[in-house]
């Protein structure tokens, strides 16, 4: 039979037959295109390894501060609430997420503590709404702990929430602007100013109109002394640990061309947002 009357698959095995360098000349081809194609995926992406740790940590101890909040503590003659003494960790927590990670996951933190606790607020409501057992002798107990005055929790919530959101992008836009430089002045300037919108939001949300205006101005004062002295307490444990984590992470990451719009849910960034460090095995990602 002529070549030229063969089946087109009977011409395909026969070069096979006749020319098998040709066939792994192929293959090789092929395997390094989806090489190629593989390392351009993992040079756009970089796995933390303690993010979702830190997501954690936030959440929890901002529904933990709003919980403990209802009882008073009273030590060295200073009387303040239980969450008091948790709140500065949850600072802590998002200042080390927006530091390392970026304002893109700091964003994304903010959004579901504050889920968090919509969904826990929810759920207590619902339950308490249902009839307790007639066995049960804890309802009052159940309500004065768990069901607290909404215009507190949502004064809070909303404080909170919005203040976190100033300091986040001011710890953005400082870290620019100093390159990497100044890191314990952006964190006393940050949260400085997120703790003065925190508590006006707050005393304006949940006591203005029910709280003579005498009282509500020296509890502010109090408040605002209270949780400065509490950060300033926190600074070496907050350096140490964004220094640590840095270099375990082996990168930190720079919000450029970032959009700041609080209402985005982006978390993705470019290879070109993270400074590697020099000892770390990230560092051929930018080769």
């Amino acid at each position: 039979m002529d070549g030229a009357d063969k089946p087109r698959h009977v011409c395909i095995v026969e070069a096979i037959v006749n020319r098998p360098e040709g066939v792994v000349l192929i293959l090789l081809k092929i395997y390094r295109v989806i090489y190629l194609l593989a390392n351009i995926e993992s040079k756009s992406i970089v796995q933390p390894k303690y993010l979702f740790i830190l997501f954690t940590l936030f959440a929890s101890t901002w529904l933990a501060s709003n919980i403990a909040a209802i009882k008073l503590v009273h030590f060295w003659g200073i009387t303040l609430t239980g969450g008091f003494l948790i709140f500065p960790f949850t600072c802590m927590f998002n200042n080390l997420i927006i530091e390392v990670y970026g304002y893109k996951n700091s964003r994304q933190v903010l959004w579901s503590g504050f889920l968090f606790n919509i969904v826990f607020i929810f759920s207590m409501n619902l339950v308490n709404m249902i009839p307790a057992s007639p066995s049960w002798p804890l309802q009052n107990e159940f309500q004065d702990i768990l069901i607290p005055s909404t215009r507190i929790v949502f004064a809070s919530l909303l404080s909170f929430f919005f203040s976190d959101f100033i300091s986040c992008y001011s710890m953005a836009k400082l870290k620019l602007k100093d390159r990497g430089r100044s890191l314990l002045k952006r964190i006393i300037l940050s949260s400085s100013l997120a703790t003065v919108v925190d508590i006006t939001l707050f005393f304006i949300l949940a006591f203005f109109g029910v709280m003579p205006i005498e009282l509500l101005v020296k509890t502010y004062f109090l408040a605002f002394i209270k949780r400065i002295f509490f950060q300033i307490l926190m600074l070496p444990i907050l350096w140490f640990l964004i220094d640590l984590i840095k270099r375990r992470e082996g990168f930190e990451v720079y919000d450029h061309n970032t959009d700041l719009n609080p209402f985005l849910l982006d978390n993705v960034y470019d290879i070109n947002n993270y400074k590697i460090q020099e000892s770390s095995p990230l560092q051929n990602l930018h080769n």
